[in-house]
């Protein structure tokens, strides 16, 4: 795997940042907190998604980007001869190979499988292959003996020998615990064996007594049968009786209803002959009803317009007052339209004078600013100076003048005095340049008399606007009132008109006590018509009456024909109360007979159903208890291979612990006797982990801090390389993230030296570091910086090796 570039878009402290990734050693250095590891953060999680990030999506995105801003990370890289490019975003994944238009893998699911198994890594794997942390160079060397074989076969893939035979063992366990449920349940075949002939003697029995219930049955059903024709007929003849005995009852009901309709008929014809009497006067009274309506009703519409006339009178006094009042009005905003376009101009003018202060006042902030930042930059790169000629001459005074250049590296001799002198000087002029900075930085926390100045005249500008604006404000409501007040005015003057034109049309003359006199008339004349009305309808009734009369008296006649009628069938039938009764107990005790025994043929039924249910169950517990030995013998014989193949683990997991530490220091030896041009040749690791450094055949008993540097390097190389091999993957990259740790000038040196002697081994070397003072061994810089004013990291790539070859 080869980086080609690297884009991050609004992904922590990264707004917008492209790298481009190039063969050979690259530094990526910068102060703590610039961004430096989250650019190894945002390449773990363009391949592995969340699982590789610190944090939640929250946290993932920039802080000061705008709502809605989309968490990007484009990464492309070059792998088994084809070129790579994964976007991410924090809803989703796509995959593209060779330039494609479209994705071989989308979706988080479907692109994060597709990529580890393209790159034949897990994640763990990934780190503990490409990746050596912040901390991570002496891993090793703090670790105990079990803790160190505990994490090399973790690394190395061999963990996942012992989780197998965990879930064997699992799987054993499991089996036992079957092996001993199956023979909980299975039954004494003896018992068995008598259990199910006591079902066949039951069943036995049931058959004979449902034979017995099926015989009494029958015998039963004969009798009830024979019986059945001649209840029925005696019910027949029950039933015409009480029919014959409805239709007496009925013709009786309907004789006496006959005569109660003759004698209420006959009082009301009586009544009808005496209205016919009182109506005759009536009539004669309301001769001048007709006349009288039509004058109540000329006499109603006028008052009606009268009332209309009375409102439309005080509506003309109403739209007279408000006509006079909106004229005042009128006179008083005249003036109002050239106010308004005096106060527009001012304001304009005030508009213009505010923003020009407001231009002026922002460059002075800017410039007083950027000399603050100036200074604090000046102050940090003076404090990294003096820290670097203090270690310096504190290196050349523990030394001495045998001690190497710090430049050159060669001896000083002769000339130590005149390197510290030097040294001394530049010291000395560093601190007093840092003072000079301090107290320049001092003078600029205050603001210029200029800058305040700029502020108060703002502040006077704002004042006049927010006054200016609330007297503007006040015309543009004036002259608004000014045009609402002429199209009232014009609304009053037709509803004037109209109320006017109206009042002209409407007829005069209304006399209201002749109204009221007329009207009390004309009631006293409606309540003989409502009497006189009653009459007539009951008069106009006689002839309706006469007729329910007559048809009143064909019913009684009726009534009686039917009475004999009925009377006479009743008697020719001959029925007997006493004969229905014994032949109806007679026929009760056939039919309880016939139910009695209809329920003891069901229960014998049930009674064999359920000896042959019984014998069906015990023939499938025999059933099952053949089946469940034959699953035992099966259970036993599958505990038996999972025993075996704990054993077999075993002994693998064994060999393979012995085999891993020969393994590792053979290929750490490799390294080492490359990296030191043969001084070293080789490195063994013993049972307890321990690293040795050997020395043309011979233990070192003593290394220098260099020489451990050296050591530990080329053991993590080493488990490196032997992870990839596993994965079946050439390892072609390596990422260091601060593993300078506290080493000096000459241990890091050392660490240079080495990881450009493993350049054929490795085509790309990326070293995250704070410190300055690496840069001069590098192929390829890159600088990464924090911009407070931003909030955000800023990238740039500060030079490249002439011997520097593009990827």
């Amino acid at each position: 795997m080869r980086l080609i570039r690297l884009r991050l878009q609004n992904f922590r402290q990264h707004a917008d940042t492209e790298i481009h990734f190039r063969r050979g050693l690259t530094g990526i250095i910068g102060p703590n907190g610039a961004g430096k590891s989250t650019i190894l953060e945002a390449i773990a999680w363009a391949i592995y998604g969340a699982s590789a990030a610190r944090g939640t999506k929250d946290t993932i995105r920039f802080s000061r980007a705008p709502g809605r801003s989309r968490v990007i990370v484009e990464l492309t890289f070059e792998l088994g001869g084809h070129e790579y490019k994964v976007i991410r975003t924090l809803s989703g994944v796509d995959v593209y190979v060779d330039n494609g238009e479209s994705p071989v893998a989308s979706g988080t699911g479907m692109a994060n499988a597709w990529l580890e198994k393209r790159l034949g890594m897990s994640r763990e794997e990934f780190f503990n292959t490409y990746f050596t942390g912040q901390k991570e160079l002496q891993f090793l060397a703090s670790l105990g003996p079990t803790d160190r074989g505990r994490f090399l076969n973790q690394v190395l893939g061999y963990e996942r020998l012992r989780e197998a035979q965990s879930r064997i063992r699992e799987r054993r366990n499991h089996l036992r615990t079957e092996i001993l449920a199956i023979r909980e349940i299975l039954p004494d075949p003896d018992q068995l064996t008598a259990q199910r002939l006591d079902a066949e003697k039951r069943l036995k029995g049931a058959k004979s007594r449902l034979k017995d219930a099926d015989t009494q049955l029958k015998a039963a059903r004969k009798k009830l049968d024979q019986l059945a024709p001649r209840w029925t007929q005696i019910q027949q003849a029950r039933e015409r009786s009480r029919e014959f005995e409805h239709e007496i009852e009925k013709a009786k009901r309907d004789g006496d209803n006959a005569r109660r309709d003759l004698d209420r008929i006959g009082g009301e014809l009586q009544t009808i002959e005496a209205a016919e009497k009182d109506l005759a006067p009536l009539r004669a009274q309301l001769a001048e009803l007709p006349a009288l309506e039509q004058r109540c009703a000329q006499l109603a519409e006028l008052a009606t317009l009268a009332a209309r006339r009375g409102a439309l009178e005080e509506s003309e006094r109403t739209y007279a007052a408000e006509f006079a009042r909106s004229a005042e009005r009128l006179k008083v905003l005249e003036s109002a339209p050239e106010l308004l376009k005096s106060t527009a101009a001012e304001l304009d003018q005030l508009i213009l004078q505010r923003d020009a202060a407001m231009g002026e006042l922002a460059e002075k902030k800017q410039k007083w600013t950027e000399d603050r930042q100036d200074v604090r930059t000046k102050i940090s790169t003076l404090l990294q100076l003096i820290d670097d000629l203090r270690r310096q001459l504190e290196h050349l005074h523990n030394t001495g003048p045998h001690g190497p250049c710090p430049m050159c590296t060669r001896p000083l001799g002769s000339e130590f005095d005149t390197v510290t002198g030097v040294l001394e000087e530049q010291l000395e002029k560093a601190v007093q340049d840092e003072k000079w900075q301090r107290k320049r930085e001092t003078q600029l926390e205050k603001k210029k008399a200029e800058l305040v100045a700029a502020e108060q005249e703002i502040a006077h500008l704002h004042k006049a606007l927010e006054l200016k604006t609330r007297r503007h404000s006040r015309c543009e409501q004036a002259v608004q009132e000014l045009w609402n007040l002429a199209r009232t005015r014009r609304e009053q003057e037709e509803q004037l008109a109209n109320v006017r034109a109206e009042l002209e049309k409407l007829p005069t003359g209304y006399d209201p006590a002749e109204h009221k006199s007329l009207d009390a008339k004309l009631k006293g004349l409606r309540e003989v018509e409502h009497r006189a009305a009653r009459l007539e309808q009951l008069v106009e009734s006689k002839a309706a009456r006469e007729k329910e009369f007559e048809e009143a008296t064909e019913r009684g006649r009726a009534a009686l024909a039917s009475l004999q009628q009925a009377a006479g069938k009743l008697e020719q039938l001959d029925f007997s109360e006493e004969r229905f009764e014994a032949m109806r107990k007679e026929f009760t005790i056939a039919e309880q007979d016939v139910n009695r025994l209809t329920n003891e043929q069901t229960e014998a039924r049930a009674r064999l159903e359920a000896a042959e249910e019984h014998s069906a169950g015990i023939l499938q517990q025999e059933k099952a208890a053949e089946e469940n030995r034959a699953k035992l013998h099966e259970i036993e014989l599958d505990l038996r291979h999972h025993v075996e193949l704990d054993n077999a683990f075993t002994q693998l997991r064994q060999e393979l612990n012995a085999r891993v530490r020969p393994e590792l220091g053979e290929l750490a030896s490799i390294f080492l006797n490359d990296i030191t041009d043969g001084r070293y040749t080789s490195l063994e690791i013993d049972e307890s982990y321990n690293v040795t450094v050997l020395d043309e055949g011979e233990e070192k008993p003593v290394i220098s801090g260099g020489e451990e540097d050296v050591a530990n390097l080329v053991l993590r190389i080493a488990i490196s390389q032997m992870i990839a091999e596993r994965a079946g993957q050439r390892l072609s990259a390596l990422f260091l993230d601060e593993v300078f740790g506290s080493l000096d000038l000459e241990r890091r040196d050392n660490v240079i030296q080495l990881l450009h002697r493993l350049e054929d081994r490795f085509e790309q070397v990326v070293l995250i570091t704070h410190i300055e003072t690496i840069r001069e061994g590098l192929d390829h810089t890159i600088r990464v910086t924090f911009d407070e004013r931003t909030g955000s990291s800023v990238v740039n790539e500060e030079q490249v090796s002439p011997d520097y070859a593009p990827a």
